[in-house]
C-alpha cells in the first residue's frame, strides 16, 4: 500500500511536474519541445543512406514535405525527466498524423535508430508565421501508455504553450526545413523552452 502511494505521488508531483523556464519568446529561435539529452542530429538523408533503406517507410511519412533538405532532431527523455512537450515557436498546426506501430525500447542509441523511426508515433506538422514548416514527432516507449496531444489542426500555438504529452520515457524528433540552422550537438542536455535547438537563416538582402 505504501508503494502504491510512493508511486502515485512520484507521478502526479514529480513526472507531470511543469517547472518554471526562462522561455526566449524569439521567433527567429526555435526552443526545444522536450527536456532530455539529443542522441542524434541528421541533415540532408538521402536515399542511399543506410538508414533511410533500414526505415524507409516511416521516413517517408516523416518528411515527404521537405525530403531533400530535412533535418532531424532526436531527443531521448528518461523517466526522471519532464514529459510535457512544448511548441518551439509562435506557429499554426496544419497536419497531425497518428500511428500506432512498434514499441521497442526508446533509449536505444542504435545507429540505425529503428525505435525512433519504427515505434507508435504522433506526428504534428506545424508552419510559423514566416511560413517555416517543422514537424514534432512524439515516440511512445516499450511501456510508455499513451501518447497524448493537447491540439487540434488549424489551432494556433505561442512558443510558450503545451502542446502534449507522453507517459514514462521515450522519444521526441523535431524535422525542420532546410529554412533553419541547428545550432544544438549530439548529446547535449537540453531543457524545454529553454534550449535553443535551431535558429533562422539570416536572409540575405
Amino acid at each position: 500500500m505504501i508503494i502504491m502511494v510512493c508511486c502515485i505521488a512520484f507521478y502526479r508531483c514529480y513526472f507531470l511536474r511543469q517547472p518554471y523556464r526562462k522561455i526566449p519568446n524569439d521567433e527567429n529561435l526555435f526552443v526545444s519541445p522536450a527536456n532530455g539529452e539529443i542522441i542524434a542530429i541528421i541533415e540532408n538523408p538521402t536515399e542511399e543512406t543506410i538508414l533511410y533503406k533500414n526505415n524507409r517507410r516511416v521516413l517517408n511519412n516523416f518528411i515527404e514535405w521537405i525530403w531533400s533538405w530535412a533535418k532531424m532532431v532526436s531527443i531521448m527523455m528518461t523517466p526522471l525527466d519532464v514529459h510535457y512537450q512544448r511548441s518551439p515557436n509562435n506557429a499554426t498546426l496544419i497536419e497531425e498524423v497518428y500511428v500506432k506501430w512498434k514499441r521497442l525500447n526508446a533509449m536505444d542509441t542504435d545507429p540505425t535508430m529503428k525505435s525512433t523511426l519504427q515505434n507508435e508515433y504522433n506526428a504534428m506538422l506545424f508552419e510559423t508565421k514566416k511560413w517555416v514548416r517543422y514537424k514534432i514527432i512524439q515516440i511512445a516507449w516499450t511501456v510508455a501508455r499513451r501518447i497524448v496531444s493537447y491540439v487540434d489542426v488549424d489551432d494556433k500555438v505561442a512558443q510558450w504553450d503545451i502542446i502534449g504529452l507522453i507517459r514514462f520515457g521515450s522519444q521526441v524528433t523535431v524535422i525542420f526545413d532546410n529554412n533553419v540552422d541547428i545550432v544544438a550537438k549530439v548529446w547535449d542536455k537540453v531543457v524545454d523552452w529553454e534550449t535553443v535547438l535551431a535558429k533562422m537563416k539570416k536572409v540575405e538582402r
